[in-house]
Formats: C-alpha cells, structure tokens, sequence
C-alpha cells in the first residue's frame, strides 16, 4: 500500500462515513445507515448495533447478525469482510448514496436521539426517540415497548407504542414540532378532541439511560441477557451465539461462565457470570488473557443483573485464550473456547467425561412455542466434526432451577434420524443428533415458556463412560 493510502486511513473521519449506503453481501443488498455517534442502522435487520474506527478501519457490531470489518474505497464507498465466515461468503462492500435528511438529523440528534414533550387530551409525557440500531421510543412514566420510524416521503414520524397504540406525526422541522394523531383500527377520520397529538423538541439525548425489556407481567427482564439470531438469512455462520465455558472456582465458590459472540480484537464481548451454590464474594473484577496468561483487555467490573453479573470486555489485540476473574488477590481463569460457537440458534456447552477431560461439544435448542428439544454434539466447538454414538443411548436433561426435574432424548428414529430441516444424521447405526419428546410421549407443556432459563446439566453413559456437561444456562431460541 503506498504512503499516501496509509495516511488516508489515518485519516478517515466520522464525517467520511456517516450516511446511507446500500451494503452488498453474497445473499442480496440492503439499505443501512452509519449514523453519527457511532450507532448503525438498518430497517431488515434491527439490532443493537454500532460502528467506529480503530486504526483507520471501520467496526461494525451487528450484534447476532455478525461483525464486520470496513476501509474507505473511492469516495465514501467501503470495501470489507465478515468475521468467522467462510471466504466465499465473507465479502461486503456499501456504495454511499445519500446524507441524512434534515428531518433524520432533527430526529437523530447528536447521535443518541431526542427527548420530547408528548402531548395528549390525557396531559404530557416526556418521551426519547432513540437513535440506536432498533430505534426505540422510549417514556420512563408510561412504560411498553416502542418503535420509531420515518416514512417513505421522509415527513411523517411513526410511532408503534405496542400496548399504548400507534401514532403518526408531520414534522416541522423549522420549528421542531410533530402534529398528528393517534392512528386506530377501523377508524378513518380521527377524532380532534381525543386523536390529536403534539410532540415539541426538548434536547438532544446524551447517554441515554439503558432501558431493561419488560416481560409479559410488566415486570423488567430477569433473563440472562443473551440474544439469538440470524446472519442475514443464511444462517448461523457468522460466530455469534451463545457458548458455555464451564465452571470456575474462586476459594469456596463456584460460578458458570458463558460468552456471547467470539473474542475479537476490538469488539466487545460481553461475558456472563452467575454463582452455583452458597457464597457472598463481591467486588469482581474480570479480563482476557492470551496462551501466556497476559492480559490483553483491561480489567472492567461486572454489571449485577439479579442472581448474575455481565462483564463486558475489550480485547486489544488477538488470540484471547482464557477468561479470568479476580476476588481480591484470587484469580482464576477458564478457556474461553476460541473458535465455538452454536450454529443451529442453540446454547453450546463443553462435554466432559468423568475425569473432567473436554471430550466435545453440544449445542442444546429450546423451541419455547412447542416446549421441544434438539441436541447436537460434535468433536469441535465449530459443530463441523459429528461426534457420533449408537442410536440407542437416551440422554438426559436435568433442569435444576425447576427442581431438578428432568427428560429423556431420543433419536428421532432408526432410519434417517432426520433433523427439523430433513437432513440425515444416521451413520452406521451411530448418529450425533437427539431430540424431546419426539414419539415418546413425555409433556413438554412445562418448557412452553418464552421467559424460561434454568440452569441445565446435560448427562449420558455409553458404554460403561459417562459424559456431562458442566452446568449451563439455558434459554429459549427466539
């Protein structure tokens, strides 16, 4: 690369970026934006995700749709890859064809979003348009989950307020106001006396306080925090998801230890923590560290979320081996499984044999619409390599939060022992692909739960060998 190239890397600004683009990928093209203060956007695929530039390279963090890695091409136009793809898949590359109106602008604010005064018949509310990957509309006083949108014309603001119903609103820019109404089903003509809404600009948002999802009893998220999702319909084979490391101790006490998404130079990744058994320690403190045991992100606290604590690390640099977390002049580390990660929407767990030796991997999904079960295991955590056993091994899962209670799986038959998607899994009487309740006549009514997570251990004995799973926390495939 010539000097002048690598200066103009150096170099690039937000300014360069910030904008529309149409993405290109091996499955099709969508339309994305960067927007300014480092948050991305796209429509299709919403996520939590951000953008920034490191080192003359552009970081995008699509969150369970993959990560990506930009330069500037000509122009503003960007040439890049995904990460954990295989090379014919991995290419993307945007082409920049317009800035942010002035109405995105308004709206969007310094890059966080806007607060407003929301008026109604009822009296005001102060409501925040956020400018995140999900554009979410956000009241601290009236809570529910809500989305923001601009239509097609780029003058009306659409606001889907979930269980307090849908508003569109004109913007006067000039003046920074939105007039509308609320929008009912079947109704036509609104009402002026009880449809009309008003917004009027109050500020620009800065760091915006992190608001917890509700569940179906209003009550905030207890949940693991963890996501699943799909790279772009092709699939999970962007390195994302949910991996279980195993179990750590630190003095007397035990805690599991999962990750989602892999360890990238320069990405977040956020780690879960969560104590099994008695214990009070407080104070953890948690980083990465290479092959050697050096540290390769700075230590960061956990953030307490009920009964378990995310850690949320930077690495620096490449090749994160180990996860360690500190007590005070404690420390203990475990492999963060470089590599694995599920690739059927499941949570991956390490499988051990009764010398606690690392003999595979399963990938256990949830379908919580159906309270059914699907396990896979392999030799890698990549879920290439079938790890298979004869067809008449039942394994069990046991459900400890639940009190302790359990289910057998099966194979699906002895035939073809096909997956949900008709692919065969049998080979010479062995298969590595088990399933619940299949023809067993078991209940899964008690796993039909989108809020369920229990602690779950994986168990089976093939020939006089026992294999676990060291403890997990399982959450439905959404």
């Amino acid at each position: 690369m010539s000097g002048y190239a690598d200066e103009k890397m150096a170099c690039i600004q937000e300014s360069d970026v910030v904008g529309w683009h149409n993405m290109y990928w091996p499955g099709g093209q969508m339309k994305v934006c960067f927007r300014p203060g480092g948050n991305f956007y796209c429509a299709e695929y919403q996520a939590a995700s951000t953008w920034r530039i490191v080192d003359g390279e552009i970081l995008v963090d699509w969150q369970h749709y993959g990560r990506f890695i930009f330069s500037v091409s000509e122009g503003r136009h960007l040439n890049g890859y995904a990460l954990h793809q295989d090379d014919a898949k991995k290419w993307r590359k945007t082409l920049y064809f317009g800035a942010l109106t002035p109405v995105e602008k308004l709206m969007l604010g310094d890059g966080e979003g806007t607060e407003w005064e929301f008026k109604s018949p009822e009296g005001t509310l102060l409501v925040e348009f956020r400018a995140d990957g999900e554009n979410q509309f956000v009241c601290r006083t009236q809570r529910g989950e809500g989305h923001w949108s601009i239509d097609k014309r780029g003058k009306t603001v659409i606001i889907d307020w979930g269980k307090h119903g849908k508003y569109e609103l004109d913007v006067d820019v000039k003046k920074k106001i939105l007039d509308g109404y609320h929008i009912r089903e079947g109704v036509e003509d609104p009402d002026e006396d009880k449809d009309a809404r008003e917004a009027v600009f109050k500020r620009n948002l800065v760091k915006p306080e992190v608001i917890a999802p509700e569940d179906d009893d209003g009550e905030g998220d207890q949940g693991h925090g963890h996501s699943h999702g799909v790279g772009h319909g092709e699939g999970h084979d962007h390195g994302g998801g949910i991996v279980s490391l195993g179990s750590l101790s630190i003095g007397s006490e035990k805690f599991m230890v999962d990750r989602e998404n892999q360890v990238d130079k320069n990405f977040h990744t956020t780690f879960g923590v969560e104590r099994v058994g008695p214990g009070d320690s407080t104070g953890l403190t948690a980083w990465v560290q290479d092959a050697k045991g050096q540290r390769i992100s700075e230590p960061v606290t956990g953030e307490s979320h009920a009964n378990h604590i995310h850690f949320t690390v930077l690495p620096l640099a490449p090749d994160a081996e180990t996860f360690a977390i500190s007590c005070g002049d404690k420390v203990s580390a475990i492999s963060v499984h470089p590599g694995a990660a599920p690739t059927s929407g499941g949570v991956l767990s390490p499988i051990e044999d009764a010398d606690g030796k690392l003999a595979g991997f399963i990938e256990l999904k949830l379908h919580d619409d159906a309270g059914d079960l699907e396990l896979w295991l392999c030799k890698d955590g990549a879920m290439s390599q079938p790890l298979d056993f004869p067809a008449a091994t039942d394994i069990t899962v046991t459900f400890p939060t639940h009190g302790d209670r359990s289910v057998q799986l099966n194979v699906r038959n002895n035939d073809e022992n096909e997956d949900e998607d008709g692919n065969p899994t049998m080979r010479d009487g062995k298969t590595n692909y088990f399933i619940f309740p299949g023809e067993s006549g078991q209940d899964p009514s008690w796993l039909e739960d989108s809020n369920f997570r229990s602690t779950t251990i994986v168990k089976f004995t093939v020939e006089g060998n026992t294999y676990a799973t060291p403890p997990f926390v399982l959450v439905p495939h959404t």
